[in-house]
């Protein structure tokens, strides 16, 4: 029944996502529908063919604007329907794919989605004349994984989303900083590196709360912004932080057993970076720490409030005078890590000589899928916009522009060049930092793939909800975790038992 799920199957897993609100859109040249509209019916394959994107609202504008050039020379007309952040992205595709509702012809998505949207017959697979035509070998391996299910590719790259470590470089390097920091915390911050672990974040984040090292003349600067916001990036921003203890350099399992299923995420590991966590998002983040949004977190950084945080998008925004006054000061590294790891297996802490580093490949990337809903008449034409929107020097312009887009190709790690010299402006020793950092993280042994093995947005709604519940003091750590890891169990007994989820991790993971 697995290999071929209705959609009234895929609407049970899925946790029935149809009342989501469409919170944004946008239409061009048509004016936007009014919040919660309904979908309109598929546009005719009429004179000039138009063609549907969906997508979320700050990335699709990119699009829009790389893209608009071709269309017009081809005489195409473009729609495209936005969401204003991740989650509602995710939850109004996989409505549509639930109830059989056209919605777009392509799909700017999650990787997380892909196992339910791909088994739901919901994409075309690409065909080898798209793949050979794009340089599909120029595409990093990890990234390649989110693109595919069981051996057949069915999404084209865009984006390569990981999280990176980023700290104010200049503050650290401070001679009288340095000196004032290691003569109360008892060392000397590395200003090439900053926190190489989590217990140097927590000393970096409690020295830097509370007193005016950003010059405003007021005491009210503080040492991290975390992404917290339930129904934001509380999932990655969560996980980011747990890695380095409760992932094992040889154990393969993170958020379930590989082998029977079971849920890990309330074993010591967990426990101990959720008890961290909310401690320091309540004593060292800015008021309303406890529940920042993605945007929020990034704005703190980039607006010189806090001195360290993680996230996505580190290094653009960072770099655009129109967002951020920190400039040219700020340094990137691949997340910290623990001495102390868990080992589930051994059911006991290992305590190691060098840190357990276990980067979140977080959200995976964006990546475009092609409606198996749309007009067989427009489906050369799609595939001709595919190829213009996935080829490498589209994607070069994608990671070298403020797009929000993140490095996903070979040739991309190396351009070191062209992120100096194009809109980006960084200097060499930024744009050098940023990528040894994608680099060192898209291809880490230990790296963590996010979740895609079926069912994502209920795992991800009972993560959120339990998280959220110890950041607000409505429950310990342990006791929010094991609500977590019970509600894990249920989703894996309606997803088809705990036993097949494991069978479909191990795919998502290269294991089966």
């Amino acid at each position: 029944m697995f290999n071929n799920p209705t959609r009234r199957d895929f609407l049970r897993w899925t946790g029935n996502a149809a009342g989501v609100a469409l919170l944004a859109a946008c239409t061009v040249p048509a004016p936007p529908p009014a919040p919660g509209a309904e979908v309109l019916d598929p546009p005719p394959a009429s004179e000039p063919p138009v063609i549907r994107y969906a997508g979320m609202e700050s990335m699709a504008v990119g699009v829009e604007r790389y893209l608009r050039p071709w269309l017009e020379a081809n005489g195409y007309g473009w729609e495209r329907i936005t969401f204003l952040g991740p989650q509602e992205v995710t939850d109004k595709i996989m409505q549509s794919v639930a109830t059989g509702t056209y919605l777009a012809d392509m799909f700017q998505m999650p990787s997380n989605a892909r196992a339910d949207v791909v088994r739901a017959q919901a994409l075309h697979p690409i065909p080898d004349h798209v793949l050979d035509t794009i340089d599909f070998a120029d595409v990093l391996p990890s990234i390649v994984n989110t693109l595919s299910w069981q051996g057949r590719v069915y999404a084209l790259p865009y984006d390569g989303d990981i999280h990176y470590y980023s700290y104010r470089k200049d503050l650290l390097g401070d001679p009288a900083i340095r000196d004032a920091f290691e003569a109360r915390m008892g060392f000397a911050p590395n200003p090439d590196t900053g926190a190489v672990t989590w217990d140097e974040w927590r000393a970096i984040a409690e020295y830097f709360t509370g007193w005016d090292w950003n010059g405003d003349g007021i005491d009210n600067d503080y040492g991290i912004a975390c992404m917290t916001q339930r129904g934001d990036a509380l999932w990655w921003g969560f996980f980011s932080r747990a890695t380095a203890y409760a992932k094992h350099p040889d154990d393969p399992s993170f958020f379930i057993d590989v082998e029977t299923g079971d849920a890990r995420v309330n074993h010591p590991g967990f426990v101990r970076a959720l008890t961290e966590w909310v401690e320091e998002n309540r004593i060292w983040a800015p008021p309303g720490g406890t529940g920042f949004t993605y945007d929020a977190s990034l704005n703190a950084m980039n607006g010189g409030r806090v001195v360290q945080t993680y996230n996505w998008d580190a290094v653009t925004t960072a770099a655009a005078s129109e967002y951020s006054v920190i400039r040219g000061r700020q340094g990137y590294g691949i997340m910290p890590g623990s001495h102390d790891v868990y080992n589930c297996r051994e059911g006991a802490w290992e305590t190691l000589d060098e840190p357990n580093v276990a980067p979140f490949h977080a959200y995976g990337g964006w990546i475009i899928g092609i409606s198996t809903l749309t007009d067989e008449a427009l489906l050369d034409t799609i595939w001709d916009l595919a190829v213009e929107l996935a080829k490498p020097e589209a994607g070069l312009w994608f990671v070298t522009n403020l797009t929000e887009v993140s490095p996903y190709r070979f040739t991309q790690l190396e351009a070191v060049d062209a992120f100096v010299h194009g809109p980006l402006q960084l200097s060499e020793d930024v744009a050098r930092n940023y990528l040894d950092v994608a680099r060192a993280t898209l291809a880490h042994p230990n790296a963590v793939t996010d979740h895609a093995f079926g069912g994502w947005v209920q795992y991800r709604d009972a993560l959120e909800l339990g998280v959220s519940r110890a950041m607000a003091l409505e429950a310990d750590p342990q006791t929010a975790l094991d609500e977590v890891a019970a509600a894990f169990n249920d989703i894996g007994e309606r997803m088809g038992g705990r036993e097949r989820q494991a069978e479909l991790y191990r795919l998502t993971l290269g294991l089966a």
